[in-house]
């Protein structure tokens, strides 16, 4: 596996200065954890309050797991291990796995589960919707290999922790919302 994660960072790294190194750090900015702050106007609404409590706590849940396995694994990042420009925010701690991959696939895995059971009346715009967050997610997490700062394993095991966090979290809201009031 340690190969095949070196000949892939390789194949996509293209750094903060390389033709898609805009959007990678866009992207990249996406996925911190300063999103988190989109979700304030739903926690303010009484009628989105409970689904968006729910998605911060899976967000925070799976933010606390992921820095304990940082902390655990003590992984060094690519561009410390191989002298590469730094990426945006120049990040020292833990590479192993990324935050950045884990709390957008919770989102995107969150969205993709609740959404359709606390809102049927969307239909197909909320499979849009997952789909698009799930893009997305995929986006950021490729934007941290692009920079230099993870490795593709990574972003595999921090999407897996991710959304997995965040499809518990979205069937748990989905059913709890509905018991509450027979809505999100």
């Amino acid at each position: 596996m340690a190969d095949f994660d070196l000949r892939l960072l390789h194949v996509v790294y293209g750094g903060m200065h390389g033709s898609w190194g805009p959007a990678m750090v866009a992207f990249s900015m996406a996925g911190s954890g300063w999103s988190l702050a989109a979700l304030i106007p739903f926690m303010r609404s009484s009628r989105t309050r409970r689904w968006a409590t729910w998605l911060t706590s899976a967000i925070v849940i799976q933010a606390t797991i992921v820095w304990l396995i940082k902390r655990l694994v003590g992984r060094v990042r690519p561009w410390l291990a191989f002298g590469l420009s730094p990426p945006i925010g120049m990040p020292h701690d833990g590479s192993f796995p990324s935050g950045h991959a884990a709390g957008s696939f919770c989102v995107a895995a969150f969205l993709a589960v609740a959404l359709p059971a606390l809102r049927p009346d969307l239909g197909w715009r909320a499979r849009l919707i997952a789909a698009v967050a799930a893009v997305v997610a995929g986006l950021v997490g490729l934007s941290r290999i692009y920079l230099g700062a993870h490795f593709p394993s990574d972003v595999l095991i921090g999407a897996l922790v991710g959304g997995l966090i965040g499809a518990i979290a979205g069937r748990m809201c989905a059913s709890g919302c509905r018991e509450h009031n027979g809505s999100g």
